[in-house]
């Protein structure tokens, strides 16, 4: 049988409403063209039948083609993945065809991220297009050093995936540990595509910290890259993974290069304060209230005037807070407002009047609640906010000695974790004293350039 014959029966036309086969004329023979319209360039198609039709006396048809990427495939699931990715094959003999590159993905143009917004610098971010998110990083790394690597994943799905790293700065066992983890992934579909696949190969499932990084900006996937880490991006996600990373590294951000250095620095030490503040805020003042010699040596009263208990008031105030958060991520733009308008008027003056909320519980679970809003990595903030609402829960039961051992395990366990074998904690555990200050302290261009 033809090998044209075995992908008609396995794509029959008639069930495969976008599936086009045309008969061309070259010379005195006819060649069939496969192609799926909805994933194909119709200029290109047609400029490409144009230049096959020409004659060009004893040159193969593959050296007519006007096009940068021509290919000869001899298997049925590289046939059918070229048409999946929006290629044309193009049948000129029985056991083979030519591949040719004339795909025209539906694509949204570059943006600027809405989660990762700067003051100064570039706009640009990485969208739905893996080879728009690769050219944005080439643009800004131009060496022979940067290497792409190609991976297809998923049996339904057959996404493409790459593999970035600088090959004179990545570590080699990191490298590769993920890349055999790459080629033994198993997976249905990457429908979900980034996070389907970080999933599987850091096994996210068994861990609640965030084990890898977002970005949709490629200014700061290139400072990544030139620092030794790597990339995974994952056609149809405008997110790019970076891998390895410590939890420090969730918490910088790209506006503090955008700044002078002590302007920098001084934005870092702020965010770092206040992702502390929302996970440990609210816990820790209710130990005060708890301890009440405590309380009055540094003048905190007991809220008065609630019905219901501290405890009782801490909880209901956090959960209900990210209920609004919740609401207002799926709620249409035009209605974001109303829904905060609704969310103060709630928690504000008529829950004091009602006598649901005392103000001090109130003040303090909305600054714990804005310092979460400063971290920069949206994944981490939430798990803060679920350890944070564990806490609440914790010193409600235990009191102070089971806040401070619940912190002590959480330590532990933050210190056990570790991402392609590095630590999660590093630079604090292990000690690296050359590199710990720069968890704080931005560094210059002079520092980067020397390490």
């Amino acid at each position: 049988m033809d090998f044209i014959e075995k992908i008609k029966i396995i794509l029959p036309k008639e069930k495969n409403l976008d599936l086009v086969i045309r008969e061309v004329k070259i010379d005195y023979n006819l060649v069939e063209l496969m192609f799926f319209s909805s994933l194909c360039n119709e200029d290109r198609l047609i400029y490409l039948i144009s230049s096959i039709k020409k004659k060009k006396i004893n040159r193969q048809i593959i050296y007519r083609i006007n096009n940068s990427q021509v290919k000869k495939i001899y298997k049925e699931e590289d046939a059918l993945h070229s048409l999946f990715d929006g290629e044309a094959l193009l049948f000129v003999s029985s056991s083979y065809a030519l591949k040719i590159d004339v795909r025209n993905y539906p694509l949204r143009g570059i943006e600027e991220p809405e989660a990762e917004k700067a003051i100064r610098g570039s706009k640009d971010g990485f969208n739905e297009s893996l080879n728009t998110s690769i050219a944005l990083i080439r643009r800004r790394i131009k060496t022979h050093h940067l290497k792409i690597e190609p991976y297809i994943i998923g049996k339904y799905s057959l996404m493409n995936v790459a593999l970035i790293y600088m090959d004179n700065k990545v570590d080699p066992s990191s490298l590769e540990r993920i890349t055999k983890k790459l080629k033994e992934v198993k997976l249905d579909s990457l429908i979900m595509s980034d996070r389907a696949l970080e999933e599987a190969i850091f096994n996210q499932n068994k861990c609640l910290y965030p084990l890898v990084r977002y970005t949709e900006r490629p200014d700061v996937a290139s400072i990544h890259l030139l620092n030794g880490k790597m990339l995974l991006v994952v056609d149809t996600s405008s997110s790019v993974i970076v891998t390895p990373v410590s939890m420090f590294d969730h918490l910088r951000h790209v506006e503090e290069f955008r700044q002078t250095p002590i302007i920098g620095s001084f934005t870092r030490l702020l965010r770092i304060i206040a992702v502390f503040l929302s996970l440990f805020l609210v816990p820790t003042y209710l130990c005060v209230l708890e301890k009440t010699s405590l309380a009055n040596v540094i003048s905190i009263s007991s809220p008065e005037g609630a019905s219901l208990g501290i405890f009782t008031q801490s909880l209901i105030a956090s959960v209900i807070l990210e209920i609004f958060r919740i609401a207002i991520v799926h709620t249409p733009s035009p209605l974001s407002s109303a829904i905060s308008l609704v969310s103060a008027i709630i928690l504000g003056q008529v829950s004091m009047d009602l006598g649901v909320f005392s103000p001090e519980i109130l003040l303090f679970v909305c600054i714990a609640s804005i310092c979460g809003f400063a971290n920069p990595s949206y994944e981490l903030s939430l798990v803060n906010k679920f350890v944070q609402i564990i806490l609440i829960i914790i010193v409600w039961i235990f009191g102070v000695k089971g806040y401070v051992l619940s912190i002590l395990f959480l330590f532990i366990y933050l210190v056990r974790i570790k991402v392609l074998d590095v630590p999660y904690l590093y630079p604090f555990c292990p000690f690296d004293k050359d590199k710990i200050k720069y968890t704080f302290i931005r560094p210059s261009s002079e520092n980067n350039k020397n390490r």
